[in-house]
């Protein structure tokens, strides 16, 4: 194996624990954000029986395959999504080092990815009644994608529109209290602007958002969980 290939690969490895690292922190801002504490106060304990967790119960993925899901204090069962959400941040930021090497076009990808994953992760979950984390996924996912570090993904002589169709939602949003329909329509936006990221089609997306944020409530888990599916398929089209 040619050596600079060899530590290509190396690298990667480094990445992926990284990012599974990533992962451990964003479960933690992932259930904090619903009730509102700090994210970084207190350190982690089991939301069971309140046991401040050590380092070895804090090892992304493999400290829940190890305890085989279950407290090590009290032994309640650990939700399989610690496990989920660290190993899928893991594999985004692995991917996107392998794919594109170090650089800016790395840290760009794979921030923008990890932003819409846990955007995704807290729509599914809907225990987050307020716009704000769903208005700033879209504000950094784009901002992320201005033509800036080598990273032309977008025309900036458009990137107005997309920006217009989100302010506009979320002034309709606060106006007509459809946090949940704002919910949909975010990560509906980021689904359309990544996969279709087109001059041609940029004309229809504020078309596309504003119908979206006046369509019916729509909180049935089965719906819920097609289109965080197709969120997860948009995230990880971006990788291959």
């Amino acid at each position: 194996m040619p050596q600079n290939e060899a530590l290509h690969l190396l690298l990667t490895a480094f990445f992926t624990v990284f990012g599974s690292l990533l992962g451990s922190f964003s479960n933690v801002v992932i259930l904090r954000m619903a009730s509102g504490k700090s994210v970084i106060f207190p350190p982690s304990a089991c939301p069971t029986c309140n046991h401040q967790l050590h380092a070895i119960d804090l090892f992304p993925v493999f400290s829940w395959l190890f305890l085989r899901g279950k407290c090590r204090y009290c032994q309640v069962a650990i939700s399989c999504q610690y496990p989920l959400v660290e190993a899928v941040i893991a594999t985004i930021v692995g991917l996107s080092f392998f794919k594109l090497g170090a650089g800016s076009e790395f840290i760009v990808t794979s921030a923008r990815l990890v932003i819409w994953f846990i955007a995704s992760v807290i729509f599914f979950r809907n225990e987050v009644q307020k716009p704000e984390p769903f208005f700033w996924a879209v504000v950094y996912f784009v901002a992320l994608n201005y033509p800036v570090y080598g990273c032309p993904f977008i025309d900036r002589r458009m990137l107005a529109i997309p920006f217009l169709a989100t302010i506009v939602g979320f002034i309709a949003s606060i106006r007509n209290q459809t946090v949940e329909i704002f919910k949909w329509g975010c990560l509906a936006f980021l689904l359309v602007f990544s996969l279709l990221n087109r001059f041609w089609f940029y004309p229809a997306i504020p078309v596309i958002i504003l119908a979206l944020l006046h369509i019916p409530e729509n909180t049935k888990k089965p719906a819920r969980a097609v289109f965080f599916a197709l969120q997860l398929a948009g995230i990880f089209s971006n990788l291959f």
